[in-house]
């Protein structure tokens, strides 16, 4: 299948990296980023370079593919409203944020009365899955997706991509995804905080967190996150216990609210987090930084 030259708006974290596999793919990249420094990275590994959004479309050629990793919310509406009025009919714009998934909705009635194609991707693995294989949660129409399909098998792990259904589906997942997380994080959290305050205070907490990455039934990638956390630093000492959330945990948690579905773990540590913003707990410092380790979110110092 020939491969589609691919527009990346937004290379943070996440967009950089899919924008650096894309090219290791064989892609052509034609990209754009608001601060120059990742752009000029990207460029010299071989994509190209757009000063405008309008730049970028017209470099693609048509039908154009445009990925957009911009931040969720009206960063990316913003993004999808200024592209409806560049891109063409039977072009594509794929939204890999974290968005909420009615917003996605809303992008698709937004995209579909100018004839342009509309996927909500739901990205998972972090910085590092984005560079070396995601998981990816695809919502749409399924043809679409079908026409897109040999792209996202190739930026994923093997087996590690799905379509979910129609628009916003993906986004869904995606946030119900990141909500599984938190309650698995703060459970992780919980544990070692009694390990480190129960009767035994001299505990290697890395160590404890090495073992169970062997053979236990809670071994994982949380875990092992855990486990290069606390050899870096065995008691946290340097990272402030403030756990910050980017709204995958509330919306998840409004809309099971909303559709009377018990979600009592899960809320439990969405508001963990609320609380770490205001006390100290050592749970809330492994929870700093697992977030770090995981998605190099920033960690405040104390």
């Amino acid at each position: 299948m020939k491969k589609h030259a691919v527009g990346v708006i937004g290379l943070g974290k996440m967009g950089k990296n899919i924008a650096m596999q894309l090219i290791s793919k064989g892609y052509e990249v034609v990209a754009w980023n608001r601060s120059p420094a990742p752009l000029e990275e990207v460029v010299a590994h071989g994509a190209r370079k757009a000063a405008t959004y309008k730049e970028l479309v017209e470099k693609l050629g048509h039908p154009a593919v445009v990925w957009v990793m911009l931040p969720a919310g009206e960063v990316t509406n913003d993004a999808v409203r200024e592209l409806s009025d560049i891109m063409g009919k039977g072009d594509i714009l794929i939204d890999g944020s974290n968005s909420e998934y009615t917003a996605a909705i809303w992008q698709n009635e937004v995209l579909s009365k100018k004839g342009i194609e509309f996927l909500d991707a739901g990205c998972s693995g972090g910085p590092s899955g984005a560079l070396h294989g995601m998981s990816i949660m695809v919502g749409g129409e399924e043809g679409t997706f079908r026409k897109m399909e040999q792209l996202f098998k190739d930026v994923s792990v093997e087996d590690g991509y799905a379509y979910m259904g129609p628009s916003g589906s993906g986004h869904f997942v995606k946030m119900v995804h990141n909500a599984i997380e938190y309650g698995i994080m703060q459970s992780i959290a919980e544990g070692m905080d009694l390990l480190a305050n129960g009767p035994y205070k001299e505990l290697d907490l890395g160590s404890i967190s090495h073992v169970w990455n062997h053979g236990s039934v809670i071994r994982g990638y949380l875990m092992e996150l855990t486990e290069r956390a606390l050899k870096k630093d065995p008691r946290l000492g340097s990272i402030k216990p403030y756990v910050d959330d980017t709204g995958e945990g509330r919306w998840a948690s409004q809309t099971a609210i909303q559709f009377g579905v018990p979600f009592t773990t899960i809320s439990h540590s969405l508001y963990e987090r609320f609380s770490s913003r205001s006390e100290y707990r050592f749970n809330q410092r492994l929870l700093a930084a697992l977030r770090h380790e995981f998605g190099g979110h920033e960690v405040k110092k104390e």
